[in-house]
C-alpha cells in the first residue's frame, strides 16, 4: 500500500458520487490538484476550497503543511484519533497500514467530515466500510473496549466493536469516537478516556447546554448512560434529514498559515480573521461575524483554550454560499487558568480578556456598546454554570476541579 495519486469525489449524494478532480504527491511530498475538465463546465460544480483552490483547468499546488496536512482535502480525512483506529482495525484484519497520506484519504472509510469521498481511480467508486450501526447496539462492554484503546494502541477489539467503530476510523480529533444512527440521523457518538480527568462527555454536554442558553449555535445534542458511562450523542450538522452530505471547509484550511508568528494572532489567525476571512463566500455575514465573536467570548469565560483553527469551521449551503457552522468541542480545560487562548482574541494576540476581545470588535461588525451587550449577556449566563452543570449530572468533584478554570470575571 503506497499510492501517491487518488481521484476527489464529490458525495453531497453518497449513492451517486461524481468525480471532481484528481490529486497526486510530487517527490518532495507536496501535492498537485487539478479539477476535471467536464467537471469545471458543470453548472452545479464547485471549488473544494474557493480560495486557495478556485475553479479552473490549471493545476493548483496543493503544499504539504507541517502537519503533514493538505487542507480542505485533509478536514474529510482522519488524524489523531482515526488513525489510532484506523491502524487498530487494519493489524486486527492483517492488513496493510496505509503509508502515504493518499493512501490515508483511499482508504479513509468516507464518514469524515462533510462530502469529501476519494478513491484510486475516477472510475472506481469510494466505498464506505460498514455502515454506522444503531445507537442501540452500543454498550458498556464496547465503551470499556474503546477507552482501553485510547490507552493502549495494541488493544484488541471483538468483532463486533469493530463493526461499530468502523465508522469513526474517518473523524478527527483527538477523542475517541465513533457514528451511530440515531433516530434516522447519523450521530457522533463521544467516550470518554481511562487518563480523563473529570467526566468528560457530561461536562461537555453541560457546557453545550450552557452555550445554547448563551445565544450560541450548537448542534442536537443528548447525554445517555452505558451502563456507568457517559456518552455524548451530537447530530451530524454536515448531513442532511434527507441523508444528503454538505460540503466542509475547516477554518483552519480557510486561514491556511502553516508558521504563526506573534502578529498573525493580531491579525488572520485570530477569531476576528475567520469573520474577514468567511465575510466574501458568506450572505450572513452580518449575523455569522457576531456570532464568532459570541463564541469567543463563550470560550474565554469558559476556559476553553482548545479553541484552535480545527474546531471552527464553515458549511457550504444548497445556494453554493458558506455559513459558519454550529459550535463544537466546547469544554473546560483545567490548565485554562495561565494559558492564552489557541487563536487571538485581540490587540494583545491571544490573551484571555474580554478588554482584549473589545479591543478588535469593529472587525465582527460591532460597535463597542453591541459588543459589551454580548460580553454582558454571555457573562450573566456562565455566572450560573455551577447551578446548571450539577442539574446535568456533573459530580460534586468535578465541580470542584472545574471552578480553577470556569471564570466570567476575565
Amino acid at each position: 500500500m503506497r499510492q501517491t495519486a487518488c481521484t476527489v469525489f464529490d458525495c453531497s449524494n453518497p449513492d451517486a458520487p461524481r468525480p471532481v478532480a484528481g490529486f497526486a504527491l510530487d517527490t518532495n511530498g507536496d501535492g498537485k490538484l487539478g479539477y476535471g475538465k467536464h467537471y469545471v463546465t458543470r453548472p452545479d460544480a464547485f471549488a473544494l476550497d474557493p480560495v486557495h483552490l478556485p475553479l479552473q483547468t490549471d493545476l493548483h499546488a496543493v503544499r504539504r503543511r507541517r502537519d503533514g496536512s493538505f487542507g480542505v482535502l485533509s478536514d474529510a480525512g482522519p488524524n489523531a484519533w482515526g488513525v489510532r483506529l484506523t491502524s487498530s482495525i487494519n493489524r486486527q484484519y492483517g492488513r496493510p497500514q496505509p503509508e502515504t497520506p493518499v493512501d490515508w484519504f483511499v482508504h479513509c472509510w468516507q464518514f469524515g467530515s462533510g462530502c469529501l469521498g476519494f478513491s484510486e481511480h475516477h472510475s472506481v467508486l469510494p466505498i464506505p466500510g460498514n455502515p454506522p450501526e444503531p445507537l442501540s447496539r452500543l454498550d458498556e462492554r464496547q465503551a470499556q473496549a474503546i477507552e482501553a484503546l485510547t490507552a493502549d494502541a495494541d488493544s484488541e477489539l471483538d468483532e463486533e466493536a469493530l463493526r461499530l467503530f468502523f465508522p469513526g476510523a474517518s473523524l478527527g480529533g483527538v477523542r475517541p469516537k465513533t457514528v451511530v444512527l440515531h433516530e434516522g440521523r447519523e450521530t457522533i457518538a463521544k467516550f470518554s478516556r481511562l487518563d480523563d480527568r473529570f467526566d468528560v462527555p457530561t461536562v461537555e454536554y453541560a457546557t453545550l447546554r450552557l452555550a445554547h442558553l448563551a445565544g450560541i449555535d450548537v448542534p442536537d445534542f443528548e447525554l445517555v448512560m452505558l451502563g456507568s458511562r457517559s456518552l455524548l450523542l451530537l447530530a451530524r450538522f454536515d448531513r442532511t434529514d434527507d441523508g444528503r452530505r454538505l460540503h466542509y471547509l475547516s477554518a483552519n484550511s480557510l486561514i491556511d498559515i502553516d508558521e504563526v508568528g506573534a502578529e498573525h494572532y493580531r491579525t488572520r489567525y485570530s477569531y476576528a480573521g475567520i469573520a474577514e476571512a468567511l465575510r466574501p463566500l458568506d450572505d450572513h455575514a452580518a449575523q455569522d461575524a457576531p456570532e464568532l465573536f459570541r463564541r469567543m467570548v463563550f470560550n474565554i469565560f469558559i476556559g476553553n483554550v482548545d479553541d484552535h483553527m480545527r474546531n471552527h469551521a464553515l458549511l457550504r449551503d444548497a445556494s453554493g454560499r458558506y455559513r459558519l457552522s454550529p459550535a463544537f468541542d466546547l469544554l473546560p480545560h483545567l490548565d485554562a487558568a495561565y494559558l492564552p487562548q489557541s487563536i487571538g482574541v485581540g490587540a494583545h494576540g491571544a490573551a484571555s480578556t474580554t478588554a482584549n476581545a473589545l479591543s478588535q470588535c469593529h472587525r465582527f461588525l460591532l460597535k463597542p456598546p453591541e459588543a459589551q451587550k454580548i460580553i454582558e449577556e454571555v457573562r450573566a449566563t456562565v455566572a450560573g454554570w455551577r447551578s446548571l452543570f450539577a442539574q446535568c449530572g456533573v459530580s460534586r468533584t468535578d465541580l470542584h476541579l472545574l471552578e480553577s478554570c470556569i471564570d466570567p470575571g476575565r
